[in-house]
């Protein structure tokens, strides 16, 4: 999580090697250490006298101006009573535990810690905290929504799907000093990852229950921990390949509704690596919008819709992202404005409400009023912020608006504060690249689009545009048209057109032509309408050109295109 939470409504408070004197006031020295104590109190520390140690060592000495010298070995040896001759690099606690403690930290305030003043934080790759002071700033129509937090107790009735994690279990056949850390750190990380997914409710009492199934019945722990599902799972490391299984297991019915194994090679300098890749693909199958525990649930709430009004709305927003059209996506709009009127708390509703206006102005056939449908985007993506601020969908609209806007910096800001409120979710990493791709920068599109793709099982058509983009970029316009669908009506502007100049640069002028016929002939206005909305997509010099090129060969001409001013 590291000093980029900074962006969710807090300011740093003090760099770690500096003495108080110089970076923090008295009172806000006095601040972080009353936070330090609540911390320390709460369920996730008070039972854990080593990291509570080590917690308050690591604050204490920053405090004191030494946040410099918190180095490996020093905390060995000062808090893990380590020998003099101990050696970090070769006993991998100190290293083992700060993951642990970063986790932890990243849970409880994610829960209970959410309306914190200050907020401790442990970047990756260093010991010495920071800390953060909550700014109070509350966002208006036409203020900057990045300062904005969430400032609400929480609902005894919480509607969320709730999910207990279970330590995995080492079942390694000889005793490896890496194999039970590497299962703890894992069982936690994976708890990291999910507590991403606001949608999902983590009601564990620890990082992550530590009794096995063996133990106890799955009915028994969903009793326990009010949880719908349990996740568990176990690691067996064999010479050199670790096993890693995972399991989603509903509590009432005790059905297996996810299951996952992966086999990995052995690396002692990349276990941390390996436990972030596992974790972040099992959270985004379990928790993301398409993920098992929303498929489930869908399956269960088929003719309970009219009592669920709000909770269907979402399931029905997450449906269409996989194959939108413009009919369902008006049905849906009409559906959330009735409900969003009728429940202005109902952050997730005003920013699919923010959304669903700017994929009618962006995407399908006809448009409507540009203008005016992002300027309600943008006023229904504020007022998601304004009643929850972390809302990362919201952040997400807005990063739509902004960027169809050409406003590129603000755009920027605002997908960064959506994906890392919400780093797994797929569909924005998605198309996020393919808007990189759009711009041109086509290798950090490259890099985001495989992160999407190995964080879903079966991906949609659309999430192979940003490859789409890339190929017709680098002149491959045979695998181009293997990828483009010309025949649906509601493929987008941008993306029908490259395949229609991909088809006639690969050598098929004549079906190229007849294409551009056919839609022609049913949508007399096509071309025009078109042309303004690839405005809004700002493609850059090269891909403008070189649609422009394949257009005019297949016998239509568009002066925008042609001039590169997209």
């Amino acid at each position: 999580m590291g000093q980029g939470n900074t962006e969710k409504g807090y300011r740093m408070a003090g760099a770690a090697s500096a003495r108080p004197s110089d970076t923090i006031e008295p009172m806000q020295e006095s601040l972080v250490r009353e936070e330090l104590e609540r911390v320390c109190a709460d369920k996730l520390f008070k039972e854990t006298t080593r990291m509570k140690r080590f917690l308050r060592y690591v604050v204490e000495e920053t405090l004191d101006g030494r946040g410099d010298r918190l180095k490996g070995y020093v905390i060995g040896v000062e808090v893990f009573d380590r020998p003099d001759d101990f050696d970090p690099q070769a006993d991998t606690i100190v290293r083992v535990q700060a993951g642990q403690l970063r986790r932890r930290l990243d849970l409880y305030y994610a829960d209970r810690g959410k309306t914190s003043v200050v907020r401790i934080l442990i970047p990756k790759g260093r010991y010495a905290p920071t800390f953060e002071l909550r700014q109070n700033s509350q966002l208006d129509e036409d203020a900057d929504p990045m300062a904005v937090v969430k400032d609400e107790s929480s609902r005894s009735d919480d509607p969320r799907p709730s999910l207990a994690v279970m330590t995995l279990d080492d079942l390694s056949s000889q005793n490896f000093d890496d194999g039970n850390h590497f299962a703890e750190g894992l069982s936690a990380e994976i708890v990291n990852a999910l507590v991403q997914f606001r949608s999902l409710r983590i009601v564990t009492l620890t990082p992550t229950v530590s009794t096995t199934l063996g133990q106890n019945s799955v009915k028994d722990i969903g009793k326990e921990y009010g949880a719908d599902f349990v996740l568990s799972g176990s690691v067996r490391r064999e010479g050199e390949v670790f096993r890693v299984t995972v399991s989603l297991i509903r509590c009432d019915s005790s059905e297996h509704v996810f299951s996952r194994v992966f086999d990995r090679e052995y690396k002692p300098g990349s276990l941390f690596n390996l436990q972030e890749e596992i974790a972040s693909y099992t959270a985004a199958a379990v928790a993301a919008p398409y993920g098992a525990v929303n498929r489930y649930n869908r399956r269960r709430l088929v003719g309970r819709q009219s009592s669920m009004a709000a909770y269907n709305c979402i399931l029905r927003y997450y449906d269409i992202k996989l194959a939108p059209t413009r009919r369902a996506v008006v049905e849906l709009l009409d559906e959330v404005i009735r409900v969003t009127d009728d429940q202005p708390k109902f952050s997730t509703g005003w920013a699919i409400r923010a959304l669903l206006n700017v994929f009618l102005v962006t995407q399908v056939n006809p448009t409507g009023d540009a203008t005016a449908r992002l300027k309600e985007a943008n006023r229904t993506a504020r007022h998601a912020l304004k009643v929850d601020g972390q809302n990362s969908l919201a952040y997400f609209a807005l990063y739509q608006v902004f960027y169809h806007q050409g406003k590129f910096d603000d755009a920027n800001r605002m997908i960064r504060r959506s994906m890392s409120l919400n780093p797994n979710d797929y569909s924005v990493v998605a198309f996020y690249a393919v808007c990189l791709a759009v711009r041109g920068d086509l290798e950090t599109a490259t890099v985001m689009n495989g992160a999407a793709l190995r964080l879903i099982g079966r991906a949609p058509t659309w999430y192979y545009m940003p490859q789409m983009i890339v190929d017709f970029s680098n002149g491959q316009y045979d695998d181009v048209v293997g990828l483009a669908d010309l025949e649906s009506e509601d493929v987008p502007y941008g993306f029908y057109f490259m395949g229609i100049a991909a088809k006639a640069l690969a050598g098929d002028v004549e079906g190229a032509s007849a294409v551009i016929a056919k839609t022609i002939s049913k949508y007399p206005n096509y071309v025009a309408e078109a042309t303004e909305v690839l405005k809004l997509w700002h493609f850059n010099d090269n891909l403008s050109h070189k649609i422009g090129t394949g257009l005019s060969l297949a016998g239509l001409d568009i002066d925008a295109l042609k001039s590169s001013t997209l």
